[in-house]
């Protein structure tokens, strides 16, 4: 799970993002595999923990490391996209 301390490393992880337009597969609601610079797969999971603030967590080296990398933002996107057809499929 990632603290995220100042929004230069947000930045930076969206840019690599961007550059290197990683491949998403959804696997189930909060649960993602992002394809890595080398081809393998990391999972990310976003969750709410039970103290209601949310989280995220990928198992890449950086992720391991409680730093926000380019998997967990790409799989962070998609997730909020289906959290908001889920909330208005809700109305």
């Amino acid at each position: 799970m990632f603290i995220l301390d100042n929004e230069n490393q947000l930045e930076k992880a969206i840019l690599r993002a961007k550059k290197v337009r990683p491949h998403v597969r959804f696997i189930s609601f909060g649960v993602y595999l992002v394809r890595g610079s080398k081809g393998n797969y990391y999972e990310v999971r976003c969750e709410r923990m039970p103290s209601g603030e949310k989280s995220v967590s990928c198992n890449c080296r950086a992720g391991e490391k409680n730093l926000v990398c380019l998997h967990s933002v790409c799989g962070l996107s998609l997730h909020i996209g289906l959290a908001r057809q889920r909330a208005e499929v809700g109305r």
